[in-house]
């Protein structure tokens, strides 16, 4: 190689180490003092040798501690799990309560907290100072306490995730005042009452909703209001529910899953049509609906999974088009169902 190459390769070398040593420098020093206290305060929240010795390490900016996520160097996201580590969450069991110490991380806009069976109370009052927040995970944990009434001032929260917890108390009506909230998840808890009228009532033109309410106590009836709703997944499964709840079908619908078994719902199945091109899993299963399957059903482009059994329906179960169901228990114990895969029709 020449003297001039050679001098060359060298200057490259150390421009790119001088902007490498320069990206370090400025990503420590964007880490706010704020965000670094804030995050300390959390970790001291836990026993000792929870968390992995990167995280307080004041040679290292609180961007690179692992489970925290940053824009222009301020923390936007916390991501915790139990199982096994993956992409950017980290994997740790907390025991305790939550710090209300995440309170002070003002640009936070996504926390994650997952599988966590030793986190115990209720949702901390200083949370919500989160305002910016757009993402809202407690996922396979002890949480109890009612959900926040301060959830509803968020603005630009988007899914709301409090699932397989141990909340009590009712849904907030105050929910649906949010427009950009389009899916929440507050299945597998202890919540009581009715289903809120006003969910999803201010959601944005075109915005696709999410739901899952299921393995509660709730009681009365679905919202007539969630008929105009654009579901693309509705779960209100393992409740008291009651009423009609015809008005969540329709051949145009967007709905891939609708998920209301184990209820007390009643209501003739006749004239229900299905969503053609979107629907994939039904489950009606013991209920007190009557009436018959409608033949529509044959024009279902993608369904895999249909359940009517324990209901009081009647007449012969359709075939053709993708519709060949072969499994008798998805259709036992109705009142006169008859033909494939139960016996024949008389």
């Amino acid at each position: 190689m020449s003297s001039k190459a050679s001098d060359v390769l060298t200057l490259f070398s150390i421009t790119h180490l001088f902007l490498f040593i320069a990206a370090i420098s400025l990503s420590s020093a964007a880490c706010t003092e704020e965000d670094v206290k804030a995050l300390l305060a959390f970790k001291n929240s836990f026993p000792p040798n929870t968390f992995p010795n990167s995280w307080g390490d004041n040679s290292t900016s609180c961007c690179f501690w692992d489970g925290v996520g940053c824009t222009h160097g301020r923390v936007t996201s916390l991501s915790f799990t139990s199982d096994e580590y993956t992409n950017d969450v980290l994997p740790v069991n907390l025991k305790g309560t939550l710090p209300p110490s995440v309170g002070d991380l003002s640009a936070l806009t996504s926390i994650s907290i997952s599988s966590q069976a030793d986190l115990v109370g209720s949702i901390p009052t200083t949370w919500s100072k989160l305002i910016k927040l757009k993402y809202f995970t407690i996922y396979n944990s002890s949480i109890s306490g009612p959900v926040p009434l301060f959830l509803s001032h968020f603005k630009s929260l988007q899914q709301l995730e409090i699932n397989y917890c141990k909340l009590t108390g009712t849904i907030p009506p105050s929910l649906g005042d949010l427009a950009n909230l389009r899916s929440i998840t507050l299945g597998e808890n202890k919540l009581t009452g009715p289903i809120p009228s006003t969910l999803f009532s201010k959601l944005k033109n075109g915005l696709l909703a999410n739901l899952d309410l299921s393995e509660n106590e709730l009681t009365g009836t679905i919202p007539k209001f969630f008929g105009s709703v654009a579901f693309k997944y509705v779960n209100l499964q393992d409740n008291k529910l009651t009423g009609d709840t015809s008005f969540l079908f329709g051949k145009s619908k967007s709905a891939s899953q609708i998920l209301l078994a184990r209820n007390n719902l009643s209501f003739d199945l006749t004239k229900v049509e299905y969503p053609v091109k979107n629907l994939q899993f039904l489950d009606l299963s013991h209920n007190e609906i009557c009436g018959s399957i409608n033949e529509q059903i044959t024009e279902v482009l993608d369904l895999r999974f249909f359940d009517v059994s324990y209901n009081k329906l009647c007449g012969k179960i359709p075939r053709g088009g993708n519709f060949n169901p072969t499994v008798p228990d998805y259709f036992t114990h109705n009142k006169c169902l008859c033909g494939k895969p139960l016996s024949p029709c008389k």
